[in-house]
């Protein structure tokens, strides 16, 4: 009786996880813009690749993901930021390129170039609306996906980005305060002659 009563309450466990289906069990967090409206959490993981990883975490991922011809480090970077590095790796069949940017060895950004003989925009545009709904802001040209700590956009021609939202806001403020600083240099000089 044991027994058969145990086989059931497991049984009823498989039938409800059955009847889950694909519906995603990702955290979920109100929109910016519309705190009323629930929206599943933006992933910040791609495959194995998760915003925050080290990069000997990614490239130990890179060497085992046939998604991806890794075949190394390069010879010579040329980043102008001295806190930041890249690893630039070929993509096989849907992946024609994949980028992974590290800030202080913590990866903040994986970029996907993907193949555009094999994918097409609206196909990805779908899959990405299916899972994290309506976007948060649409163009011709991009479309992007947020929520408190990811951003994820699609780019054309076909690009997809995850970013870490921390990390790009302090990147765009580095951007301008280096912008106004070489404004300012500029005009020093110019007052030289």
């Amino acid at each position: 009786m044991r027994v058969a009563k145990k086989f059931m309450e497991v049984g009823l466990v498989l039938v409800l996880l059955e009847n889950l289906g694909s519906q995603s069990l990702e955290p979920q967090t109100s929109d910016m813009e519309n705190p009323d409206r629930v929206v599943s959490a933006i992933s910040r993981t791609y495959r194995n690749f998760s915003l925050g990883m080290s990069s000997t975490e990614v490239k130990e991922n890179l060497r085992s993901d046939n998604w991806f011809n890794y075949q190394g480090d390069p010879d010579l970077s040329l980043l102008q930021r001295p806190r930041a590095s890249v690893i630039d790796t070929e993509g096989s069949l849907f992946i024609s390129r994949g980028l992974f940017q590290f800030e202080e060895n913590l990866l903040i950004a994986i970029v996907l170039e993907l193949n555009s003989k094999r994918l097409d925009w609206y196909s990805v545009y779908l899959a990405l609306e299916g899972k994290y709904g309506a976007p948060s802001d649409l163009s011709p040209t991009k479309i992007v996906w947020e929520d408190s700590y990811t951003r994820l956009t699609m780019e054309k021609p076909l690009t997809v980005k995850y970013l870490d939202r921390a990390a790009f806001e302090r990147a765009l403020e580095e951007d301008l305060n280096r912008k106004s600083w070489l404004a300012q240099a500029r005009g020093e000089f110019l007052n030289e002659f």
